[in-house]
């Protein structure tokens, strides 16, 4: 497996340190115009031919990341385990991607199969070289007419039927500084399940149709509409208009949040920081998880308690930037995770009392 890092030369310090955090085990990839209109794309090209002679897989990092100790040697296990697949080792916390993961974290799998809705994550992306070298040919093409790596990583990845796996948790952490690419407008960017020391367990979680997603306060499910071998085509629709595709009840989600939130004291105050309608919307979608895992789950798989949390801390966090205010964010994130896991617990149990 040969390692690269792309960056800009105004990043050069940056670079060079994530190089000494990988042990060295890296080369750098400077953008090959660094004073014209920035262009993600144009870097990500250079970086995806810079494989080494000799490897079987190619290892791209995003200047900006903070890797986990574990990184290279998971990347090179699962290089052996899944020779064909993109892998990523990192999901935004507010993406479907993120979403994926967390249900996949929920449901005590290692690895979880991509969305493919938007953009595969390319903040450190793991590609089999010969798709290594192909992208790089079919991505110089376009850079004169598009930008951003991850939208055209996933036209090709489609375009020639490469499986994308999702690693659980994460093992790169963003460091949500200033985007040279102009992205920092949008939102804090963050990943979905970090800072946990597990390294992702063997068992690949597949064949999702239906998502919870929590988005700018609101909660939705992502349903999977369309599929071909080359393509995906997923609806996001509101959660209470997609009760049928993840076998939830809407009245059992209400009464379970009535009955919550008049029983546990932390119910008013988060109410009081993200709002009323933020905090019933986050309790749906931690609920949908709790449903959701519980019925993905194979006969023998044990989801890891501080993993599944570690996953639901980041729910309301992430679903509620730029909605709300960081400063109540902050205050309220140990409350949003509690009610998180309460959530998802009332939806497991609902969906083990279905099954029995």
């Amino acid at each position: 497996m040969s390692v690269t890092i792309m960056t800009h030369p105004a990043r050069s310090a940056m670079a060079s340190n994530l190089v000494g955090l990988l042990g060295g085990e890296a080369k750098v990839v400077m953008d090959p115009d660094p004073g014209g209109v920035p262009n993600p794309l144009r870097t990500s090209v250079e970086a995806w031919t810079a494989f080494e002679e000799g490897s079987t897989h190619h290892l791209v990092l995003q200047d900006d990341v903070v890797p986990s100790a574990d990184l290279l040697s998971v990347a090179r296990s699962a290089a052996a385990k899944f020779p064909r697949s993109a892998v990523a080792f990192y999901t935004n916390w507010d993406g479907p991607d993120g979403a994926a993961v967390r249900l996949g974290a929920l449901a005590g799998a290692g690895w979880v199969s991509a969305i493919d809705e938007i953009y595969t994550p390319t903040l450190a992306l793991m590609l089999p070289v010969d798709h290594a070298a192909r992208f790089s040919e079919v991505a110089r093409s376009v850079v004169s007419a598009r930008r951003e790596d991850d939208a055209v990583m996933l036209d090709y990845l489609q375009r020639h039927q490469v499986p994308v796996l999702l690693s659980i948790p994460n093992l790169i952490e963003h460091q949500g500084i200033e985007s040279i690419a102009g992205n920092s407008a949008e939102r804090w960017r963050s990943a979905c399940s970090h800072g946990i020391s597990d390294r992702p367990g063997s068992d690949v979680l597949s064949g999702l149709n239906a998502v919870p997603l929590y988005r700018e306060g609101a909660a939705y499910v992502l349903v999977l509409e369309k599929e071909s071998a080359d393509h995906r085509v997923w609806q996001r629709r509101p959660w209470r208009h997609a009760e049928d595709a993840l076998g939830v009840d809407a009245a059992r989600v209400d009464s379970s949040w009535d009955e919550w939130s008049k029983s546990d004291p932390a119910a008013r105050h988060v109410e009081g920081l993200i709002g009323l309608s933020a905090a019933r919307e986050l309790w749906a979608v931690a609920y949908m998880l709790g449903v959701a895992s519980e019925r993905l789950r194979p006969r023998g798989w044990t989801p890891l308690n501080h993993v599944r949390s570690a996953a639901l801390n980041t729910l309301g966090v992430g679903g509620l930037i730029p909605v709300v205010k960081w400063r109540k964010l902050h205050e309220a994130r140990p409350l949003m995770h509690h009610l998180a896991m309460a959530g998802a617990d009332h939806g497991a149990s609902a969906a083990a009392d279905a099954l029995t």
